[in-house]
C-alpha cells in the first residue's frame, strides 16, 4: 500500500511541492498520509473580514466580495497545521 501510494504522489506533484516532502518519510508521517493530504485540499473553516466568502459554498474556495477599502481579510484552515517550507495560494 505504501509503495502504491508513493507512486501515486510521484506522479502528481509537482516538483515545488515534492521539494517540500521531508527526506525520509518516518514515524507517522508515511506516504499514504502525505497522499491523503495531496487529495484533501484546505478547508477554510474560518473567514474573518467584510469582503470575503467562500465561492458556491466550497468551502475550499474563497473569494473577495467587493471593493478593497483598505479592510483586511483572512481565511483560516483550523484543521491543518502548516510545520515548515514553502506555501502557496492560488489567486483568480
Amino acid at each position: 500500500v505504501e509503495e502504491v501510494a508513493r507512486q501515486a504522489v510521484c506522479s502528481r506533484a509537482t516538483v515545488a511541492e515534492m521539494s517540500c516532502l521531508p527526506q525520509h518519510v518516518i514515524g507517522t508521517t508515511t506516504w499514504l498520509s502525505i497522499l491523503h493530504r495531496h487529495e484533501h485540499l484546505l478547508t477554510f473553516d474560518v473567514l474573518l473580514g467584510r469582503y470575503i466568502e467562500h465561492q458556491n459554498g466550497d468551502k475550499t474556495t474563497v473569494y473577495g466580495t467587493g471593493d478593497y477599502d483598505g479592510d483586511v481579510s483572512v481565511a483560516v484552515a483550523r484543521s491543518y497545521i502548516m510545520r515548515s517550507g514553502p506555501h502557496y495560494v492560488e489567486f483568480l
